[in-house]
């Protein structure tokens, strides 16, 4: 069943390269309009985790006076952090995140394979001359794109974390992309380009959202 799923996805991304002239473009464009697709999750995931960041911070204090008080106390220490987390309604799964966990998976998951079996070979798209191998400039330009995601997000941990939060996506997406071909940095460059909207629409809803 899940063969014939990824194989699902093959045949509509060859498809899609009929209709735009470009395997490379098709994937390109499959990637976006399935991480478009999710975004209504998505979205709500990012809305959420930006709540929980606001509770965070106006627990800090509180949060501060329990790791004096039960520092040689790890168990105590992380009985009270979960409970004063929960008494202000800070939970890091709930039944929402399951489900869209649940319906992202094998949709992103089901992507991955379909283009990352031999995708695209001896098949060129821009300046790349076979999109079964990687490039490093479109790595790099992946890495870039991650990376500036995670910029045009919002985030209420100051600049410091979010220069940090940059570092990470980045070097994780270069240790992703370095030895996978250039047809799944395409798909990757994809759903990077969906994560920079959403972060946008997200930091809009932000800056618009009364004091």
């Amino acid at each position: 069943m899940w063969s014939s799923f990824v194989e699902l996805i093959r045949v509509l991304i060859f498809g899609t390269a009929h209709f735009c002239g470009s395997l490379g473009g098709a994937i390109f464009l499959a990637s976006f309009v399935v991480r478009l697709a999710l975004m209504p999750l998505t979205l709500r995931m990012a809305r959420r985790g930006l709540a929980q960041q606001r509770k965070m911070l106006a627990l800090r204090p509180q949060l501060e006076r329990l790791q004096k008080r039960f520092a040689k106390d790890p168990a105590r220490l992380f009985q009270e952090t979960q409970a004063l987390q929960r008494r202000n309604g800070i939970r890091l799964i709930t039944p929402e995140s399951l489900v869209s966990m649940l319906v992202q998976i094998p949709l992103l998951g089901g992507l991955f394979a379909a283009v990352r079996t031999g995708l695209g070979a001896r098949v060129p798209f821009l300046w790349i001359g076979d999109l079964a191998r990687g490039d490093g400039v479109l790595m790099m330009l992946v890495v870039a794109l991650s990376a500036g995601a995670v910029w045009v997000a919002p985030s209420l941990g100051g600049p410091q974390a979010t220069k940090a939060l940059m570092v990470m996506v980045g070097l994780g997406t270069l240790v992703f992309l370095w030895s996978s071909s250039s047809a799944v940095a395409v798909s990757v460059g994809g759903g990077a380009l969906v994560s920079g909207i959403q972060g946008w629409i997200v930091r809009r809803e932000l800056r618009r959202a009364p004091a």
